[in-house]
């Protein structure tokens, strides 16, 4: 699996997070809208092309701007807005990200179904006319807690709700983002993550602290590996057994990650490699 840049000092613009990154041995980094437009105003794609290479790294995935609630025109313009950008990441290499919602606010019926689906399959054809896959990040019921006497019903919330849009959409360049709290908080079981194998994927990996209640806990409840009681090693052999090479991105939120943020520019990220290549030991250890 490639380790991807995350959890890195916020004062790091993307350029340093690549230099850095590739002096100790990360393997990718994400790309965002904004990232990629500022080397479009500067006609420089070539520029960025060669900063990745120069520094051994590769393009994991990348947010190119459009959501799946924009309707009618708005989601046109986003799109023809995105069309550049689809562009550059296939010129890169990686995955194009998207989301879905967890919640919504009346029961969903085959109406609400259908509409979200041609959305997905919109997205996804326009990404495969440039051979781009699409992973989009399912979120679990710790996200978005309806407030008191606010009524919200679940929609994509979990790992089994997820597979079913992918199954609905039926594109072979769909996936999913698969990421440790909203895998275990929304139910799911080790043995679960055989269902995922042969999607497009890419992984979202941290530890979560003990004791945590899912009735109470909040996304931001997040930890390094080996600080809490998820069995990391486990739930990375299951998913090498079934073919994942990809990409495993850290993703610490919370009090952890505020000191990771203003952690020393190197220090930081070092720590961060020598967590992260320490589990990835382990797992090969056992294949």
């Amino acid at each position: 699996m490639r380790l991807q840049v995350g959890n890195f000092p916020t004062r790091l613009d993307f350029a340093a997070r690549v230099v850095i990154g590739g002096g100790l041995g990360f393997g990718s980094i994400g790309l965002s809208a904004d990232v990629i437009d500022s080397y479009l105003a500067r006609n420089a794609v070539d520029e960025l092309k060669e900063l990745l290479q120069r520094n051994r790294m590769a393009v994991a995935t990348a947010g190119l701007g459009p959501a799946w609630n924009l309707e009618g025109s708005l989601w046109d313009e986003a799109l023809a807005l995105a069309e550049p950008r689809l562009q550059v990441l296939a010129e890169l290499g990686g995955k194009a990200t998207f989301s879905a919602p967890n919640r919504w606010p009346k029961a969903v019926g085959e109406s609400e179904w259908a509409w979200l689906v041609a959305k997905f399959r919109a997205y996804a054809d326009w990404a495969a006319r440039y051979g781009v896959e699409v992973v989009f990040e399912f979120l679990g019921p710790q996200v978005g807690r309806p407030a008191p006497r606010r009524i919200m019903y679940p929609w994509i919330m979990g790992l089994d709700a997820a597979l079913e849009l992918t199954a609905r959409v039926d594109r072979p360049n769909l996936g999913l983002i698969l990421d440790v709290i909203h895998w275990w908080a929304g139910g799911a079981t080790y043995d679960d993550l055989h269902k995922v194998k042969g999607l497009p994927m890419t992984l979202h990996v941290f530890d979560l602290p003990q004791g945590v209640d899912p009735e109470t806990m909040a996304d931001s409840d997040r930890v390094l590996p080996g600080e809490g009681f998820i069995d990391l090693v486990r739930w990375l052999r299951i998913l090498k057994a079934d073919g994942y090479e990809g990409d495993l991105m850290p993703e610490v939120l919370g009090p952890r990650a505020a000191e990771l943020a203003e952690a020393d520019s190197w220090e930081g990220p070092r720590l961060i490699r020598d967590v992260y290549t320490g589990l990835l030991q382990q797992v090969e250890a056992g294949s």
